[in-house]
């Protein structure tokens, strides 16, 4: 277990619940009534922990809601409300306007409504809780991935690490590229159009904040299972794969793609979601019952990445 989610289990994860599901997931979930459950999540973003200084405000406000939204995603949920509790420094109108247009373009999108919060003033940091609904039938966690589940993956891996390798100045990419990974970074695009779909289908699911290992980790580690995934499998950005920078796309982070477990039977009804126009859905390996994760090379040989994750609170 990283040093972050200790530190949860040891000091804040202390007393049984009466939720349906508490602590542990992307969302707790609380009964709304037979048939539904509430989906109820918070992620905070602080400046130089989680954005760098002069992000555009734009972009900050699109992602502050969206990293909460995919949570709600990834327990087979549909988003309905947030909450914004915000700290500023102080108040500067052009950024104000920008951010606020930002967080309600997301919003608009992906049919979140704005229901209250709170400001004051401090370091620039910024809260959100969101409140999603899931059918209860459909409801996806970490816990319940099973032996032989196939394991899919959404989208493109490694293009935001990579965009904030560039904007901290520690490798060098082309125009295109550079536009491309930044936006992947600051403005991620989610996959709102498969979610009532793959729920229906899947046994598991977790959405990837802090990299493909440490987040695949989570739902072994809660499921009690492990896993035999293929690197020539994992969608990584092609750039990341001809530069032999594998690592960035198994650990960066930052992706906001999603990770289901899927029984076998319904691999076929699988490939037929992934044929939605704009939608990526690659199947990179399976679930096994030795509780370890094992990432098989092109040869066929294990292979040991260097970082494992992001974690807040990791000491070097």
């Amino acid at each position: 277990m990283s040093p972050e989610f200790s530190l949860i289990d040891k000091y804040f994860n202390l007393y049984e619940t009466k939720a349906f599901k508490g602590i542990g997931d992307d969302a707790a979930l609380i009964k709304k009534d037979n048939n539904h459950l509430w989906a109820i999540s918070t992620d905070m973003l602080n400046e130089k922990t989680h954005f760098l200084p002069n992000t555009d405000p734009f972009n900050l406000g699109w992602k502050a809601l969206a990293v909460n939204i995919s949570d709600i995603y990834a327990m087979g949920g549909i988003p309905k409300f947030a909450l914004l509790a915000i700290a500023l420094p102080k108040v500067q109108a052009n950024w104000m306007e920008e951010f606020s247009n930002g967080l309600f373009s997301c919003a608009k999108k992906y049919r979140v409504e704005l229901i209250g919060g709170d400001t004051t003033k401090g370091s620039l940091s910024i809260s959100i809780c969101i409140l999603g609904e899931v059918l209860k039938k459909n409801a996806l966690l970490r816990s319940n991935a099973k032996k032989e589940d196939d394991i899919w993956v959404t989208g493109e891996l490694g293009l935001a690490a990579l965009g904030l390798a560039k904007l901290q100045k520690k490798i060098q990419l082309t125009q295109s590229l550079s536009k491309k990974s930044i936006m992947a970074l600051e403005k991620p695009i989610l996959h709102s159009s498969i979610i009532e779909s793959m729920a229906k289908l899947s046994h598991s699911a977790i959405d990837i904040s802090d990299g493909l290992i440490a987040d695949l980790g989570h739902i072994l580690e809660a499921s009690k299972v492990g896993a035999d995934i293929f690197l020539k499998d994992i969608p990584i950005n092609p750039w990341i794969k001809k530069n032999n920078l594998i690592d960035i796309g198994l650990s960066g982070g930052d992706d906001y793609q999603l990770i289901f477990t899927v029984p076998k039977k319904n691999r076929n009804k699988v490939n037929l979601v992934s044929k939605i126009p704009s939608i990526k859905l690659t199947r990179i390996g399976s679930i096994t019952k030795d509780k370890r994760l094992h990432i098989i090379d092109h040869k066929g040989k294990l292979y040991k990445p260097k970082n494992r994750g992001y974690d807040h609170f990791e000491t070097k």
